[in-house]
């Protein structure tokens, strides 16, 4: 240590008196020269052969005081300072090529600063929470049911937090909808019925006010926590608003704490727990009082420290065994508990899309650097007799090499530099696209690690850029380029380096291209993908209907759909407790047709929804057989329900399901029970969760049979929807005041979010794959008209024998396309491989889809020979005369 510290002292010192080492280095070599010559002298050589003598004995001057400083010295901060300055001075001489170089960098730079500011928020920086890495989900797992990723009830809650010994704490979610009531207009908000202890377990803590009043379970306390968006919207940022009572759902709760502006609830999408939750409230119900198979909670638990994911599933394995063993419905249902750690599992569906974008801007920047590359050797080679006269005067290769690597780091700064700010633009628009699923893990910025990957890959490409013509200089003689017939042989080996490059190039570029071909593949089918309904001239909203018991939720639902299809303009109205595609927690229990076994129930599991009379004719949904519901389909009538074709096939492939009688679960003033009902009707499968995939049958329960507590109401019209918005606000308020409405969009607007994760994927792919083709055919334009310069004399002599300019312009074009045609090749295999993982992300079309192969493989060919075209009119339109005279 202490030898160390002295040569750093040594190294400082002699830095800061470098006029001083350098008068001495220069004294010593003066002395010492002075002595030889003395030598020389006395052995009787005349002044001239003495002098001469030795200068020869000591080689370069220049080479050998360079070398000094260096070992007295060290590599000093002036000498790198110096190959800056060089750096500098060449990029001003030729303006124009050094702005080509900077922004071919800047491109690939800014695209990869882009996204991995949204691969580091996302996938890289732990949730906002305490110790994020303790946290995991419990799932219900019931593979026989094809639901392994199911809710939990409250017996499950107690009984896990009592058996785990390896899990500190473990809370329960459910969202739902509640009416704010209060001075100001009534307003619906998404409302987080929680156990008490869920902040604490999140790892969370209230920037105003402690939090719920501890209880072991459902207390029924009329205590709410607030976010500050709704705390500053509603009241002001009212900082005495801790202990003050507000009215929710027409009961007084007291505030006890506003959570901090950063807070984020950080869920995964089939979760059911929306990011816009504005209220907290501990569960009203005592949760071990409820059925055992009600399954509805969202189960989050906190590990022990020392306690890894793998030990957590083992115990909870073991405790799903015991609920079987001691509960007769988890045993009918085999049960199983999935733990899942919290943060990956929030980002389980968006890491496949980032990677790939992650691995595309790569090829991107990539791309870029091989382009540098390319243009760096081209000036290299004009630089040829400079670098040979450095050498002659005493540079070693060394010092040449560390001078091109200099040049080439500064041209990759300034590309940083400026990739920053594309970056920072393209960071900007790429989050006006994202999907919410973005939103779940906090916010995406540029920071301090975007910066230190920034610089990473800056000096990275400034080694990868540098790279080509400091092969080349290992291969050059340094006499040679004094020699003008030297010049061919040379520029033929930077040409091989420089093909080479260009094949990369469009092999790079083809996989891009494919790539991006299979995503618009995608967005094209997804468009075309019948949801099941039509969207067109559909306004929705949410509501939750007066009345406490279903006879006056029933009545005064029918009263509203009365006087809004009383509107103007208004063709159809009706209402479904489970909007398509909206974020409302799903409603899917067992069901039962006439005549299975036992074993059969076990593996029957369908979403249901309760709808009213309209509903169908006002979402657009297409009948298949049987009918609709009518009025006379109430509560004290017969019992029927309508199911979905995927439902109706799957239960009785090729016959008729209309009369068939299915035992199911309906929503009545005292909770959930089971009835037998009838099937009427059949209608086309509706895609209720997801436009990419169908994940289990409907059955259809006329509203007054099943009266839930939530509404969204459907109004078809002639008119576009969001003019409509305020006539119907109007006249729901004029019904009843105290309700509020939520949610006022068009339906057109759900398909739209729902195609949003398609579409970010999709948009950013076509970006990086149009880049990519840019880039390429700039490379490719950039070494024909390399070429074609450096055969100018080959062209003028083939002209002189008799060549046509047509013969010329084919043969600049052949050599193009050879170039095109090997990256083309090694792009193709490179592009079977890689588009297998894509596999996840595609819909409609397969990864190795010979449409998507066969139009991008033209594309590559067309811009090869347009950006060959101009090189190739320049040596065909030559006077052969000028040619060989100059």
């Amino acid at each position: 240590m202490i030898w160390w510290l002295r040569g750093k002292l040594k190294f400082l010192y002699s830095a800061l008196r470098k006029n001083k080492v350098d008068r001495e280095i220069d004294d010593e070599l003066r002395f010492h020269l002075e002595m030889t010559i003395k030598n020389n002298l006395n052995a009787g050589m005349t002044t001239e052969e003495a002098t001469q003598d030795a200068l020869e004995s000591f080689g370069s001057l220049t080479r050998i005081q360079e070398t000094s400083r260096e070992v007295r010295r060290g590599l000093t901060l002036e000498s790198i300072f110096n190959d800056i300055q060089q750096g500098l001075r060449l990029m001003c001489k030729h303006p124009g090529f050094s702005a080509v170089l900077v922004v071919t960098m800047a491109l690939g730079i800014g695209a990869n600063a882009a996204i991995f500011s949204v691969v580091d928020s996302v996938l890289l920086r732990p949730l906002p929470y305490e110790r994020s890495h303790e946290l995991a989900l419990i799932w219900s797992n019931f593979q026989l049911m094809g639901a392994p990723r199911a809710p939990s009830s409250g017996i499950q809650l107690r009984e896990i937090r009592d058996r785990s010994h390896l899990l500190q704490d473990v809370a329960g979610i459910w969202v739902g909808n509640g009416t704010l009531a209060g001075n100001l207009e009534p307003e619906q908000i998404k409302v987080g019925d929680v156990t008490t202890n869920f902040f604490s377990v999140l790892g969370v803590h209230p920037k105003l006010g402690k939090g719920f009043t501890p209880q072991k379970s459902g207390n029924g306390a009329q205590e709410i926590v607030l976010t500050d968006g709704l705390w500053q919207r509603r009241f002001g940022g009212d900082k005495n608003i801790v202990g003050q009572g507000i009215l929710l759902n027409s009961r007084t709760f007291t505030v006890v704490a506003v959570m901090p502006r950063d807070f984020v609830l950080a869920f995964p999408p089939d979760a059911n727990v929306p990011l816009n939750v504005q209220a907290y409230i501990p569960f009203q119900e005592d949760l071990n009082e409820q059925p055992k198979d009600l399954y509805y909670l969202r189960l989050l638990a906190r590990m022990k420290p020392d306690v890894n994911i793998e030990q957590a599933q083992s115990e909870a394995n073991s405790v799903a065994a015991q609920l079987r063993n001691e509960y007769a419905e988890y045993n009918k249902e085999n049960l199983q508990l999935a733990i899942m750690p919290l943060h990956q599992d929030v980002v389980r569906d968006l890491r496949p899309a980032l990677l790939a974008l992650f691995v595309g801007a790569g090829l991107v920047l990539l791309i870029s650097c091989f382009n540098v590359s390319n243009l760096l050797l081209a000036r290299a080679g004009t630089r040829r007799k400079e670098i040979a006269l450095r050498a002659a005067i005493g540079a070693s290769r060394r010092r040449i090499a560390r001078q091109l690597v200099t040049e080439s780091l500064v041209v990759c700064l300034f590309g940083g530099a400026l990739g920053l700010v594309i970056g920072w633009i393209g960071l900007k628009l790429l989050l006006s696209l994202r999907p919410e699923i973005l939103a779940r893990t906090g916010s995406v910025r540029f920071n301090l690690p975007l910066l230190a990957f920034v610089s990473a890959v800056t000096f990275g490409c400034g080694l990868l850029a540098g790279l080509a013509p400091l092969l080349e200089l290992r291969k050059l003689k340094l006499i040679e380029p004094l020699k003008e017939e030297s010049r061919t042989s040379s520029a033929r080996g930077k040409q091989r380096t420089r093909s080479l490059l260009m094949v990369s190039e469009m092999a790079l570029g083809f996989v891009l291209l494919v790539g991006a071909g299979l995503m618009i593949r995608t967005l094209i089918q997804l468009h075309r993908v019948s949801p099941g309904f039509n969207p067109s001239h559909v306004l929705t909203f949410e509501m939750i209907p007066r009345g406490s018991q279903a006879l006056l939720r029933t009545g005064f639902v029918d009263e509203c759909e009365q006087r809004l299809k009383a509107l103007p303009g208004v063709e159809e109205v009706g209402a479904i407790s489970h909007l398509p595609l909206d974020d409302y927690p799903n409603w899917y229990s067992p069901f039962a047709p006439e005549g299975v076994t036992e074993d059969q129930k076990a593996h029957l599991l369908a979403d249901y929804r309760a709808v009213t009379p309209g509903y169908f004719q006002a979402i657009g949904a297409q009948l298949l057989a049987g009918r609709y519901f009518t009025k006379h389909d109430n509560a004290a009538g017969h019992k029927v329900v309508i199911v979905d074709s995927m439902l109706a096939r799957q239960m009785w492939p090729g016959k008729d399901a209309l009369g068939k009688r299915l035992n199911v679960e309906q929503y009545t003033d005292d909770g959930f029970a089971t009835d037998w009902a009838e099937i009427v009707g059949v209608i086309e499968h509706v895609k209720s969760q997801s436009l990419l995939k169908s994940i289990r049958g409907q059955i259809y329960i006329p509203y007054p049979q099943s009266a839930r507590e939530h509404l969204s109401f459907v109004v078809r019209s002639s008119q576009d929807p969001a003019a409509l918005a305020p006539a119907v606000r109007n006249e729901i308020s004029r019904i009843d005041k105290a309700r509020a409405i939520a949610k006022v969009r068009p339906m057109d607007d759900y398909i739209t979010t729902a195609m949003a994760p398609t579409k970010f994927t999709t948009v950013l792919a076509g970006v990086f794959a149009i880049l990519a083709l840019l880039l390429a055919t700039v490379g490719i334009y950039a070494v024909i008209s390399y070429s074609v310069t450096q055969r100018t004399h080959e062209m003028g002599v083939r002209i002189a024998l008799g060549a046509r300019p047509v013969d010329i312009l084919r043969l600049v074009l052949k050599e193009g396309l050879v170039l095109t045609f090997v990256g083309l090749a090694i792009g193709l295999a490179g592009a079977l491989v890689l588009s297998n993982y894509l596999s996840s992300l595609l819909f409609g079309v397969t990864a190795m889809d010979p449409i998507t192969y066969f139009v991008m493989a033209l594309i590559i060919p067309v811009a090869s020979i347009a950006a060959c075209w101009r090189p190739a009119r320049r040596a065909a339109a030559g006077n052969p005369l000028d040619i060989l005279r100059n």
